[in-house]
Parts: C-alpha cells; sequence; structure tokens
C-alpha cells in the first residue's frame, strides 16, 4: 500500500510517501519539500552586503544562522581577494553568544511543541499547552536581541565585526536573562542539575530523569520506538572542526568532497524542491548528534555506544546541547571586554572581487553559503542547508538519512513520529 502523509507542525511543510505491508510495517518512505524558494536568484546582481538583508529571511527559525554563515562568507571573499579583515575577540564572542541563542530557544521550541506534543498525542493523551516553555524561549530571543537589536531576520553582524557596542548594564540584563534560562531547564526541562543528568547518560538511566525531557523518553518507550529510527551511523561537521565521521572512524573532512544532487527534484522528473546534501557520494548526519559525536562530549558518546543513532540518542543530543550551549553562552558573557572594538571596518566592499564560503553549525547541522564577487555584486550565490543533509530523498541503493531511519517502522505513525526527532525544516531548502 503507497500513503501520503503532509506533515505540519514543522517549519515550513514535507509530504512523505509512505509503501507499506499487509501489517502496516514500513518498507519503503521518501521525502518530499513542496515549495519553491528563490532567495539564490533574488541576490544575483545585488551589491554583497544586500545578502546581510536578505538571507537572515531565507528562515523564521534559524535566519540568524544564516547572518552569520553570510557574513562569514563576505570577510573570507575578503582574504581570498588579498585583503586583511580583522575581528576583535569581542566582535567574535558576540556572534557566538547570539547564534548559541538561537540553537537554544529551536532545541525547546522542538522539545515542547513538536516531541512532547506529538508523543503525547500518540499515547492517547491530551497534550499540555506549552505556555512555559514559549514564554523561556521567548526570553532566550531577548537575550539575543540584546546584542543583535532583534530577532527573526537581525542583521547586526557585518564584515569587520558587529554593529553593537553592548554596555555593562546590559551583559549584566543578559545574565540574569540566563540564569532564568538554566533554572527552567533544571527545573522543567531535566529535573535535575546539568552534573545529574550527564551522570544519567553515563549510567544509561535517561528514562528515569523527572523532567518533561524524561516524559518524552518514556513515551517513546510505550510506543516502541525509543531504540529505533537507526541509519547509516555516518556524521558530519563543517563548522569550526570539520570532522567526518563514519563507522565509528573519524578524519578531517574535506569541503572539496561536499555536493549537491538535484536529480530527485521536478526539474529532473523527481517530485520534491530540496536538492540532496552529499559528502563523498553518500548522505552524512548532521546536527546536536553528528557535534557530540564528533566533539567526544561525555554522555552522548556513552549512550551512543549503547544505542547507536537511534531515536533515544537524537533526542538525547539535543537536549544536552541546550545545556552545554548555556554554558557557553554564560563564559562567553563573563569574559566578554567590553573595551574592544565592535567594528573594524574593512575597505569597500565594491574593489573586491573573489568567492568566498561560509560555514557554521545552525540547530539542524552544517550550513553553507558560497558566492562569487566581482567587484562587491554577487555574481552567483549558493546555499547549503542543514535539511539537505539529514532530509535528502535517495535512492534504493543510497538512502537519506531520514529515509533509512523510517524504513522498518511499525506504522506509519511511529515512521513520522521519528521523521521528527530530526527536528524537521523545510522553508530554507532554498533553490
Amino acid at each position: 500500500m503507497i500513503t501520503h502523509e503532509l506533515i505540519e507542525r514543522i517549519e515550513g511543510e514535507a509530504v512523505l510517501d509512505f509503501q507499506t505491508d499487509k501489517s502496516g510495517a514500513v518498507q519503503d518512505a521518501a521525502i518530499r519539500f513542496l515549495h519553491f524558494r528563490g532567495m539564490e536568484a533574488i541576490l544575483e546582481g545585488r551589491n554583497a552586503l544586500d545578502a546581510l538583508v536578505i538571507t537572515p529571511r531565507v528562515c523564521g527559525i534559524c535566519g540568524h544562522s544564516h547572518l552569520i554563515a553570510t557574513v562569514k562568507m563576505i570577510e573570507d571573499a575578503y582574504r581570498n581577494a588579498g585583503v586583511a579583515i580583522r575581528i576583535s575577540d569581542k566582535a567574535t564572542a558576540i556572534r557566538q553568544i547570539t547564534l548559541s541563542c538561537e540553537l537554544i530557544q529551536n532545541h525547546i521550541k522542538w522539545l515542547y511543541l513538536v516531541m512532547l506534543h506529538e508523543s503525547g498525542k500518540m499515547m492517547g493523551e491530551e497534550p499540555t499547552v506549552a505556555l512555559k516553555a514559549l514564554y523561556v524561549s521567548s526570553q532566550v530571543n531577548q537575550l539575543c536581541a540584546l546584542f543583535s537589536g532583534q530577532w527573526p531576520h537581525s542583521s547586526y553582524a557585518l564584515p569587520g565585526g558587529v554593529s553593537c557596542d553592548p554596555t555593562h548594564i546590559e551583559v549584566m540584563q543578559a545574565l540574569k536573562i540566563l540564569s532564568d534560562v538554566e533554572r527552567f531547564i533544571e527545573d522543567e526541562v531535566l529535573g535535575c542539575t546539568p552534573e545529574v543528568f550527564e551522570q544519567a547518560m553515563r549510567d544509561n538511566e535517561v528514562l528515569s530523569l523527572s523532567g518533561d525531557f524524561g516524559t518524552v523518553l518514556r513515551n517513546f518507550e510505550r510506543l516502541k520506538v525509543l531504540d529505533t529510527g537507526k541509519s547509516h551511523g555516518r556524521f558530519l561537521v563543517l563548522g569550526d572542526k570539520s570532522v567526518a565521521m563514519a563507522n565509528g572512524i573519524r578524519n578531517s573532512a574535506d569541503f572539496a568532497l561536499v555536493s549537491e544532487d538535484d536529480s530527485q527534484t521536478f526539474e529532473h522528473g523527481g517530485k520534491t524542491y530540496a536538492k540532496n546534501a552529499l559528502y563523498n557520494g553518500e548522505f552524512y548526519e548532521g546536527g546536536p548528534l553528528a557535534r557530540a559525536l564528533v566533539q567526544e562530549r561525555t554522555g552522548i558518546t556513552d549512550l551512543y555506544r549503547t544505542y547507536g543513532d537511534s531515536a533515544i540518542i537524537r533526542l538525547s543530543a539535543r537536549v544536552a546541547e541546550m545545556v552545554s550551549l548555556c554554558a557557553q553562552v554564560r563564559q562567553l558573557l563573563t569574559s566578554l571586554d567590553l573595551s574592544q572594538p565592535s567594528f573594524i571596518p574593512p575597505p569597500a566592499i565594491e574593489s573586491i572581487s573573489a568567492e568566498g564560503i561560509g560555514i557554521i553549525e545552525a540547530p539542524r547541522g552544517s550550513l553553507i553559503h558560497r558566492a562569487t564577487i566581482e567587484k562587491g555584486k554577487i555574481v552567483s550565490y549558493s546555499i547549503i542547508t542543514p535539511t539537505q543533509w539529514n532530509l535528502g530523498n535517495g535512492t534504493a541503493s543510497n538512502l537519506g538519512i531520514a529515509q533509512k531511519a523510517m524504513i522498518g517502522a511499525e506504522s506509519i505513525a511511529k515512521a513520522s513520529l521519528i521523521f521528527r526527532t530530526f527536528d524537521v525544516c523545510s522553508v530554507c531548502t532554498t533553490h
């Protein structure tokens, strides 16, 4: 039997095509994204600095990630043109603070609005309205806006630094907000301290956690999907520490091995607008699990040895990243040297003719912006989004990450729940 299911309650929409046997078990799955986004075409012919305003509007959830990737791309073009560009430690730290805030609020929304809601609904329970989680995520956005001016769609980062010049009072405000967020994570998400959470992962006792994350895990256990959803066991991180990991073997990632495949798109007889992103011709998983394994974080690596790349480890990795990012933001805020310049002006963009590449780690994985600039104008622009890595629509001989994870599920409903563990987003698959 072939079934088409529209997946909502995600950023954008997706359609899953399932082929099931007589018992309803999933034998095959295809992933389609039906909306065309032409950001790259819009950018061609424009001043390169226009991209700082346009690309944050690629997505309403991770627009800040697109901004940071864009500014890194332009700065890379400066360097490739032989022009020195300086960025203070203060500006670098502020960019990381705001980017981390975007990841934190994204993970909170995913946990409460998607995983807790959907798993509870499948258990026949009336989902609670996650007002407290929504309030806390808005607090994180306020912390971000102290530096970025607004969220989403900020354009405060520019070649040479940032446009903000925070005061001690604003840093204190940020630390106060962060304390409230950390308290919410301890009291509501985990039901324990970060140290106890890490020990629970080491001891494989996460199911005993009393917080809302523990509830999600127990829902998955009762639905018999907790240790399902295994994919290829291949992971890729292309941010500051570029690593490709397959079969437990870690190697430095080579950007030259990154490619896009449009064979599954409408233009070439397919059924989706999203191109596939491949590494060395294969699908690699990105996102919190990939980052945790590449960084060899205690707790997640212990769970991974037991469960492999199944649902429990993907859920745990995203929550664990929420915790670690809060600690990182606190460290950056307390060590911020406000006496340093926020912005060191580079030469005019009109003097630059070069190619630039900007790569950052967005909520769902590696985000790549690449452009060719001629005398300050964009000749060509390309964006490879995390969605293309995890939610690619492959073939029977080369299945996408989420495709493979869904095959073998006992039902379409369970396959769809596994699909959501990847933190689905479709709006930024721009082509």
